[in-house]
């Protein structure tokens, strides 16, 4: 968890939209982002679409879109079509960081496992 937070500013400045439509701070983000992934026993991610936006040497938005499938440790099964996630990144010190992000999808298609 924390090799995948690493990614994300730390920062009072940072925001992150779920697909709920709640914007979270950085705590409030790792909060979820903890609560899934323990709850998950594996993860497949297919990339049907990037975009990369250099908008100067350290603002870089990135616009990403695929389908996830999630098995949870319950063995439900939930299928996430056409996923999008949006990330401003930004240079600093030479390391880049996410400082914003924003994820949307259709809703997922769960299959309750046995």
């Amino acid at each position: 968890m924390d090799s995948f937070l690493n990614y994300y500013e730390n920062s009072e400045g940072f925001s992150h939209i779920s697909m709920d439509g709640i914007i979270r701070n950085y705590n409030e983000f790792r909060t979820i982002c903890s609560e899934y992934y323990n709850q998950l026993q594996s993860q497949q991610v297919k990339t049907n679409y990037e975009h990369f936006r250099v908008i100067n040497r350290n603002l870089v938005l990135v616009n990403w879109n695929g389908d996830i499938t999630a098995k949870f440790k319950n063995n439900d099964v939930m299928i996430m079509r056409n996923y999008a996630i949006s990330y401003l990144f930004e240079k600093t010190d030479n390391n880049w960081k996410i400082i914003h992000s924003h994820e949307s999808s259709l809703p997922p298609e769960v299959t309750k496992g046995n």
